[in-house]
């Protein structure tokens, strides 16, 4: 029995600029701004919203446990009220290594927390980003059998 499940979180046709507007801090927007352009160099694709207000470049496919298949965006950022997330895969080592060095920061299984881009080195974030890209890329190309 195939799994029915869909990803709500897809890729839109909106502006990254129009969901950084929508920010209300505007500490936050600038910190949006800047990773927007940290991202989109250390990533070397362009910026695409995925969902309502995740800003996402490149994209991998996986396969979940249960079978589902699924395809996401390499790596990432969103911006809320709080925090400013950043998504990247953190499962491969070299990554925590990074993730040492980056500086203020909480984070989960996939996601970075941060308070303010001034909170974090953002030239290590730089190398991160490409790091968790080359890592994804290698996931996603052993996923697409």
């Amino acid at each position: 029995m195939k799994n029915k499940y869909t990803l709500k979180t897809q890729p839109t046709d909106k502006d990254p600029l129009q969901v950084i507007a929508a920010v209300p801090d505007e500490k936050k927007r600038a910190d949006a701004k800047a990773l927007l352009e940290i991202f989109g160099k250390a990533m070397g694709k362009p910026p695409v919203v995925w969902g309502e207000k995740f800003i996402g470049y490149g994209t991998y496919k996986y396969r979940c446990a249960s079978g589902y298949r699924g395809e996401i965006y390499a790596a990432g950022f969103s911006v809320t009220k709080r925090k400013i997330t950043l998504h990247l895969s953190l499962d491969e080592p070299q990554l925590q290594n990074y993730l040492q060095k980056l500086g203020k920061t909480t984070s989960g299984k996939s996601c970075v927390y941060i308070n303010k881009l001034a909170d974090i080195d953002t030239a290590v974030l730089t190398e991160m980003i490409r790091a968790a890209a080359s890592y994804g890329s290698k996931f996603s190309d052993e996923s697409q059998e």
